[in-house]
């Protein structure tokens, strides 16, 4: 189930940078990389930040759809991975977990945003600043998508995205959300039924729906 990424308003090659670090272009692997950390090398932090980011970047933005907070989301994910980086039992795993720290910032931002709802009684002045969507063939099915996900369960929106969207496998996906691979496979269930029964309301989605059809009976 593939949801295209909406363009940002955001200038060409620009994206979240954390304050004091720089990014430097060196060729290592994840493990040396953990190394270089752990032993507090000068300039690990901005590899690891450099090498990573547009990777966590994209996953949380997949996991959550457009948001004011998206940037500040990504800086918790590396301020917690610097923070505890010796918790890492597998070095070469460190992509792996820098996305199971991702699921777990997006799960309690999901929870508490439900429970935000006095934004809507702030001056307009001192709401965040709406993402704004492309206006192409795909900005309506963007938006459907994500008001659709919006809807379900944190944990079955992210059962839903990791394993669909990004196209992790079952293992993979039960790891990164913390839990058992039966409870994995049953807020997945859940999750893609619910979104399935919307979406077949949504005329917008008619097409898309059809498509997917499609693509799965070849």
């Amino acid at each position: 189930m593939a949801t295209p990424v909406p363009t940002k308003r955001r200038m060409p090659g620009d994206r979240p940078r954390l304050s004091l670090l720089r990014p430097v272009t060196v060729q290592e692997d994840d493990a040396s990389l953990v190394r270089a950390l752990r032993a507090a090398e000068p300039g690990a932090a901005a590899r690891l930040y450099d090498r990573h980011v547009d990777g966590v970047y994209g996953f949380i933005f997949r996991l959550l759809g457009p948001d004011a907070e998206l940037d500040d989301l990504v800086q918790e994910v590396f301020a917690y991975a610097l923070s505890f980086i010796g918790k890492l039992r597998e070095p070469a795993a460190l992509q792996s977990w820098l996305m199971g720290i991702a699921v777990g910032r997006v799960r309690s931002y999901i929870r508490s945003r439900r429970r935000r709802r006095w934004l809507a009684f702030l001056p307009t002045n001192e709401l965040p600043e709406p993402v704004v969507v492309r206006d192409d063939s795909h900005a309506e099915v963007v938006r459907e998508v994500c008001a659709i996900l919006d809807r379900l369960p944190a944990d079955e929106r992210i059962a839903l995205v990791v394993h669909r969207v990004e196209g992790m496998s079952l293992s993979e996906s039960a790891t990164a959300c913390g839990t058992s691979i039966s409870t994995f496979k049953r807020r997945l269930a859940r999750g893609e039924s619910k979104f399935f029964a919307h979406a077949e309301r949504r005329p917008a989605l008619a097409s898309w729906l059809a498509g997917r059809s499609r693509h799965d009976a070849e």
